[in-house]
């Protein structure tokens, strides 16, 4: 054999002796080396997805900033042309009697159409003055139409400038036309489309259709797509390549105007299901990966959708990621050499000991290693010790029984002492905030013949077992045999209130007389700030089981109980009730709120003093009240609720004063939301007869209250109403249309300015002519100077 064998020989022996220096150079390197792989791995994933999340959450920010703008823009022209049809100039000539003849008339004029005819032909010049102020008010506005359906008259607002009139079988463009027949809303936003124009070439137009209140009449107002896109969305984000999709899933705005109407499936295969929702993902498109991010407007049902390149995006992260790899290579070089160099410090105590033991004990042949070896001589150590531990362990029950017993009777022992003994003897209780619940035996009960069982140890531990499956305890206790027919239970009432014992204690009561089909009563102390005051909560527990003579048998008794006798009776606050469900009925959420938190403050000050059953009661009344409302107002309680849902049994599942409070919270908001939708679908059909009464009875001593009366509503409400829709006040409303009149009785008429002011529903000829000059600017005499006849 040669030397080199030899010595190879001799060194694999010299490693076989310690296998365990080996085993410990191999294992604290994996130890090192597979947590920095881990987090090398975990990094790189953690940057390029983090990358990925926050790139995709700018990407949303800015397509909602573009939503917004866009809500504003849309917002603000629906606004204006709400405000157009209602304008005075609008329903002159909307209202104008005998319009469609005077349209009609040709050739040579009878001389008594001529006055009319003036006045209509005034009407009309005022309403297209109007509607081209109106199509000057806002970049995005191309053009604007008036379809006049009693009149098969469309008039328009070009935007060179011109007015045009045409009859509806003859006009240019006709694209609206089953949109506004089909439609059941006042305002619609159509889809973009490609409209003819009057004398130039086709346009990419977005139609806003707003239906007057008069017949099948309508403004349609057309907005410039192009211009949209380049002044908003792509001003907002010219990064990316933007789309805006209706809900029907067809391309609305995009760069490219051939695009305009088609799906976006063409656009974007495979990923149709985004309409309608947020979010970002990565997609391949065009051979090339892709961050898509989308987000829906709730105003217009309109999905935004940016695509960028991801590569260009992700180039910034390519140097974090190199840095990640080179890192990952040193540290397993570094964690190799650290490994050798620990485990010789390791094994030094190791080696030392095993050569000790050696001098003791006869090393047997077959061990595979030195800590083989030495953990024979500590296992036989071992077990000596376990058999002297095993004979204490056998006596701690009843040395921990007898300990719990001598918490609850008066003792000498010192916080400290007792924390010491509970560490000795293996207790795991709370030493602070204690309550004492006593579950007593009753000879009444059903099983009087059984008294020896009962009193005896198996049926103690019957019922203590049933107490341990109470799935109602939800906190840390321990219970004790303290007398021949009672088990007392001291429980940690640490974060909870009394109603929460009161219902803890009730549910053990309920279980144990279930199970042995027996009759127990509890007896409920004070709370004990330590656990010295145990043995006086004890004895007031005992106290409270004495009178079950007054309260019976088979309930929970608390010492409290016993002085909420003798003191005032709570008074349920029925007049803040009454209050409550008026704001209900006028759908006033946030005085409901606040009210409701009233009520529930002022049974929370009294909380300590009434029962969980007297509280339940008090909101089931409460929610009795929510139901006759529904009723009183004629509505749906399975819209609020829901068609299987039994709003009482809900209640009664909140089994905190705080999930009763969210539970009826959530109530108000739902009804409240509910009862001002009904109100707002009735609200714009009060105010159009609101309107007609005051186009037909200004002349009249009219107000506010006689308007309501006739219609047999709420002055508050109508006020409140007719601001909200009409964007004025009823007053002023009022004023306008008088005024009005007045202007075309000063210009058509030699009737004196007292007379004029008393046609109109002045009686008082000064008030009228400071009405007409704060809204004019002139004085009637003056004005009818300068228009009249």
């Amino acid at each position: 054999m040669s030397k080199d064998n030899g010595r190879g020989f001799s060194l694999f022996n010299k490693l076989m002796r310690k296998a365990f220096f080996v085993k410990l150079i191999m294992t604290t390197a994996l130890i090192a080396i597979i947590p920095n792989l881990a987090s090398n791995v975990v990094a790189y994933y953690k940057v390029s997805r983090t990358f990925e999340q926050e790139t995709g959450s700018n990407k949303l920010q800015y397509l909602n900033q573009t939503i917004n703008a866009i809500d504003i823009v849309l917002n603000r022209i629906k606004e204006n042309s709400n405000l157009l049809a209602l304008n005075q100039s609008f329903q002159e000539f909307e209202k104008f009697p005998n319009g469609s003849y005077y349209e009609g008339l040709q050739g040579e004029i009878p001389p008594e159409d001529l006055p009319a005819l003036y006045g209509y032909l005034e009407a009309k010049k005022n309403a297209f003055l109007t509607i081209n102020s109106f199509r000057l008010s806002n970049e995005f506005v191309d053009s604007a139409y008036f379809y006049d359906k009693n009149k098969n008259l469309v008039i328009t607002s070009e935007n060179d400038g011109s007015n045009r009139q045409f009859m509806l079988d003859a006009f240019y463009d006709k694209g609206w036309y089953d949109t506004l027949a089909n439609a059941s809303a006042n305002a619609v936003f159509m889809e973009t489309r490609i409209a003819k124009q009057y004398q130039s070439a086709e346009k990419s137009i977005l139609s806003v259709i707003y239906k007057s209140n008069k017949g099948g009449n309508a403004l349609i107002v057309n907005l410039d797509a192009a211009v949209i896109y380049s002044e908003i969305i792509n001003k907002l984000n010219h990064q990316d390549e933007i789309y805006v999709v209706s809900s029907t899933g067809n391309i609305l705005f995009e760069s490219q105007p051939s695009a305009t109407g088609q799906p976006l499936s063409l656009v974007l295969p495979g990923h149709e299901q985004i309409v309608g929702k947020s979010g970002s993902l990565v997609a391949e498109l065009n051979k090339s990966q892709m961050l898509v991010s989308y987000s829906t407007s709730p105003l217009l049902n309109w999905t935004f959708v940016s695509a960028s390149d991801m590569e260009a995006l992700s180039a910034g992260t390519a140097s974090i990621k190199r840095t990640i790899l080179l890192s990952a290579v040193l540290l397993v070089l570094f964690s190799v050499t650290l490994a050798y160099l620990s485990s010789r410090s390791l094994y030094k105590p190791i080696s030392r000991l095993s050569t000790l033991i050696t001098g003791k004990l006869e090393r047997k042949s077959g061990h595979t290693d030195e800590i083989h070896f030495i953990g024979n001589f500590v296992q036989s150590t071992m077990d000596e010790r376990d058999f002297y531990k095993e004979k204490l362990e056998e006596s701690l029950p009843f040395y921990r029984e007898q300990f719990k017993y001598s918490l609850l009777h008066r003792h000498s022992l010192t916080i400290e002492e007792i924390e010491e003994k509970k560490a000795y003897l293996g207790l795991d209780f709370a030493s602070e905030e204690l309550v004492v619940l006593l579950l007593a035996l009753e000879d009444g009960s059903n099983r009087m013949e059984e008294r020896s069982m009962r009193t005896s140890d198996l049926y103690k531990i019957q019922v203590i077992d049933i107490v341990k499956k109470c799935h109602a305890i939800r906190t840390r206790y321990f219970l004790v045999d303290s007398e021949k027919d009672k088990i007392a239970m001291v429980l940690n009432c640490s974060g909870i209130d009394q109603q929460q014992v009161f219902r803890i204690a009730q549910h053990v009561l309920d279980d144990v007389n279930f199970e042995l089909q027996s009759r127990f009563t509890i007896g409920v102390g004070r709370r004990c700030a330590t656990v010295q005051e145990l043995p006086q909560a004890y004895e007031e527990a005992l106290e409270a089981l004495k009178y079950r003579i007054i309260y019976g048998k088979g309930y929970v008794i608390s010492i409290d109980d016993i002085m909420i006798d003798s003191e005032s009776e709570f008074i349920y606050p029925k007049q803040k009730e009454e209050l409550l469900l008026g704001h209900i009925k006028t759908a006033r959420e946030p005085e409901a709120h606040q009210l409701f938190d009233e009520i529930v403050a002022e049974i929370n000050t009294h909380k300590n003093k009434l029962h969980y059953n007297q509280i339940m009661p008090m909101f089931m009344q409460l929610l009795t009240g929510f139901m006759n409302t529904y009723s009183q107002l004629g509505a749906d309680a399975s819209a609020v609720f829901g068609n299987e849902t039994d709003p009482y049994r809900e209640l009664l599942d909140q089994n905190s004063m705080d999930k009763i409070s969210r539970w009826f919270h959530q109530l108000i908001h739902l009804t409240t939301v509910y009862i001002e939708k009904e109100m707002k679908v009735k609200g714009n059909q009060h105010i159009t007869k609101v309107v007609d009464i005051l186009e037909r009875e200004y002349s009249q001593d009219i107000s506010l209250n006689s308007v309501a009366e006739q219609l047999n509503l709420n002055p508050a409400y109508i006020s409140r109403l007719f601001k909200q829709i009409t964007g004025q006040p009823f007053v002023d409303y009022l004023k306008r249309v008088r005024i009005e009149k007045s202007k075309e009785l000063l210009a058509q008429s030699d009737l004196k300015i007292n007379e004029i002011g008393k046609q109109v529903g002045y009686g008082n000829s000064y008030y009228f002519i400071k009405v007409f000059k704060e809204m004019i600017g002139l004085t009637p005499g003056e004005y009818k100077k300068l228009y009249g006849s």
